[in-house]
């Protein structure tokens, strides 16, 4: 289940992508100017700095994307000034942290993981905004879809296509290390790795099992769950749908505690919520409920609760606490937004229909924004403004994958 945790020097495929890589300083390298109207704060750093970074006042928000053949971008959200990130290969897939990027390549033999150079580390009563040059780290052997989840201490890895998953040590990685300190393997299945803490919350075909850093089973931390259908990190805990709800695994003062949140009555395979999503430290989730409308799961209060819509949803994020905003897209294109009280607001078609199922919607605390490949543009809407469309970048390359880094 687990072995021994070993290092990954950058291999031939990365090395060949770090000296592609344009206007930043290599692999290694010193940190770089900070963005136009960003302040260094004094001092040598608080927790998450690494050597070369520079700490900022503000969150250094850019867009990172990436065509079929691998060209990586990245554009600025303070200054709109584009950056090359380089070429990784043809990509199959791509999933990001919010710092980091993974991408999946045929071409490059396997996952190469991308240091976009902006992150912000979140401690509930203060945080953090750290700038540093983006680099290619490295790469890993793999295969098929890749599912991406950190916590402060662990990066973990799952591929669905093979049931697979990697743990990486994330101090490590922040100083350009990739460290395997886990593998966890199981059958072919929608599920999930998702770090709670120090601990792991994995998925099988049938149960939802706590594992330690080393990936072992915690003694009778595990629950039942039927026909699982991805998991995600919540400031609550970790929850994963299932196919009577959702389990939900907390830490406590005795190490874990797993709970089952059922659906309020028995709900078709069709409308179940799978593909949870938020807005990364929000205690709610939320995901399409076929043509029914829209689920939210709000695990403080262990409820589900569904919104009803005119049309079906594709995509759905949890985004807000003041007004449970849910923000989404639709299929009809639209980016809609939905609160508790059901007031609807959207924009107008902004993706052909053709492409919904290429569509990566971000959502951070001001701004949601998606990616159009047939227009080579990126468009940005002020969902607590009535989804108004507020700015859109042109891109070097057709944005086929989109992920806002330094949140």
């Amino acid at each position: 289940m687990s072995r021994p945790s070993r290092r990954r020097r950058l291999s031939p495929v990365a090395a060949t992508a770090c000296a592609a890589v344009l206007t930043v300083t290599g692999c290694a390298g010193d940190a770089g100017p900070a963005a136009s109207g960003a302040t260094p704060t004094t001092g040598a750093g608080g927790h998450g700095y690494v050597p070369g970074a520079q700490e900022l006042t503000e969150p250094q928000l850019q867009l990172a994307y990436l065509d079929d053949a691998g060209s990586a971008y990245a554009v600025d959200l303070l200054t709109e000034e584009p950056t090359a990130l380089g070429d990784l290969g043809q990509v199959t897939a791509v999933d990001d942290d919010g710092r980091y990027l993974f991408a999946a390549s045929e071409t490059a033999g396997g996952l190469t993981v991308v240091d976009t150079g902006t992150w912000t580390v979140d401690h509930g009563d203060h945080v953090h905004y750290y700038r540093a040059p983006a680099r290619v780290v490295g790469s890993l052997e793999w295969s098929g879809e890749v599912r991406v989840s950190s916590s402060e201490t662990l990066t973990a890895l799952f591929s669905p296509t093979t049931g697979d998953g990697v743990v990486l040590d994330r101090a490590e990685l922040g100083q350009g290390e990739l460290r395997e300190v886990a593998t966890v393997r199981t059958g072919p299945h929608d599920g999930a790795l998702v770090p709670l803490g120090d601990r792991l919350v994995s998925t099988g075909e049938d149960a939802v099992v706590v594992r330690d850093r080393a990936g072992d089973p915690l003694p009778g931390a595990e629950a039942e769950c039927v026909d699982p259908g991805g998991g995600h990190a919540t400031r609550v805990g970790v929850v994963v749908s299932c196919a009577d709800g959702a389990v939900l695994v907390t830490e406590t003062d005795d190490g874990v505690a797993v709970e089952r949140i059922p659906y309020p009555r028995a709900v078709p395979a069709e409308d179940r919520a799978v593909g949870l999503a938020n807005r990364p430290g929000r205690p709610a989730v939320a995901a399409p409920a076929g043509e029914q409308g829209v689920w939210l799961l709000d695990s403080r209060a262990r409820t589900w609760q569904l919104l009803p819509t005119d049309t079906p949803w594709v995509r759905a994020v949890a985004a807000d606490d003041d007004r449970d905003r849910v923000v989404g897209l639709d299929a009809t294109g639209r980016v809609v937004v939905l609160d508790r009280d059901g007031a609807l607001s959207a924009t107008g078609p902004l993706v052909p229909v053709d492409q919904l199922d290429r569509v990566d919607l971000q959502v951070d605390a001001d701004r949601a924004y998606v990616n159009v490949s047939g227009r080579s543009e990126i468009v940005e809407i002020d969902y607590a403004d009535g989804a108004r469309v507020a700015r859109t970048f042109p891109t070097e390359v057709a944005p086929v994958h989109l992920a806002e880094t330094g949140r």
